[in-house]
């Protein structure tokens, strides 16, 4: 009796991988297309976890810290170098505040600084209201200085309003109430991608600018 094959032969084996290679040049676009449309969220998700962690260090350690938003949409953070020098701020040098915060094709388009203090109330058909502050968000680009979020020694901070923008023309709005530290996400406008306008990097000197 004939003895029945079990192997594969060496042509089987380069047709099935050269097969397997087609099916994956095939999905690898639509795989990374995927994760790519997930940056928006991650990076807003991140940006609530930068702020509770800024919150809680800042409470923890008994200074001050702070985010900075740059003119190109980036971030960095700081902390008081020493409390009896409230002025000098630096670097911390723990591995959160190092963390990738806003994903390679993610950046922040504009900000509104809101006004301090609790918000305005009034009284429509016996009911009490809280009316939301208007939209007026100015880009990043329109700043002179780097917009502060700054958290005091307490846990409270100011409050502001800002959106951001990735490279598909998606918009997230995040709104901070800084007596709290609670950050809210929504949804806002969508723009073409042919309409959608990255600021550019910021020199070397220009970042040291922001380090004041």
């Amino acid at each position: 009796m004939r003895r029945l094959r079990t192997a594969f032969t060496l042509i089987e084996v380069l047709l099935v991988l050269a097969l397997l290679g087609l099916l994956a040049a095939f999905a690898w676009p639509q795989f990374t297309g995927v994760e790519r449309a997930e940056h928006l969220g991650e990076s807003a998700r991140r940006m609530q976890a930068l702020i509770a962690m800024c919150r809680a260090e800042g409470m923890n350690e008994a200074r001050a810290y702070r985010i900075l938003i740059l003119a190109d949409g980036s971030l960095r953070v700081e902390c008081q170098s020493d409390p009896l020098k409230p002025e000098d701020y630096a670097a911390p040098r723990v591995e959160w505040a190092r963390t990738t915060v806003l994903l390679d094709d993610v950046w922040i388009e504009a900000v509104q600084v809101l006004p301090e203090g609790p918000p305005p109330i009034r009284i429509v058909d016996e009911k009490l209201e809280f009316p939301q502050a208007e939209y007026y968000l100015v880009p990043v680009t329109e700043f002179e200085q780097p917009v502060a979020i700054e958290f005091e020694p307490g846990g409270a901070s100011n409050s502001l309003r800002w959106v951001l923008r990735d490279e598909r023309g998606r918009g997230a709005l995040l709104t901070l109430d800084g007596r709290l530290g609670r950050v809210t996400v929504a949804d806002w406008d969508v723009l073409n991608p042919g309409e959608v306008r990255r600021p550019e990097p910021l020199t070397e000197a220009k970042s040291r600018e922001g380090k004041r």
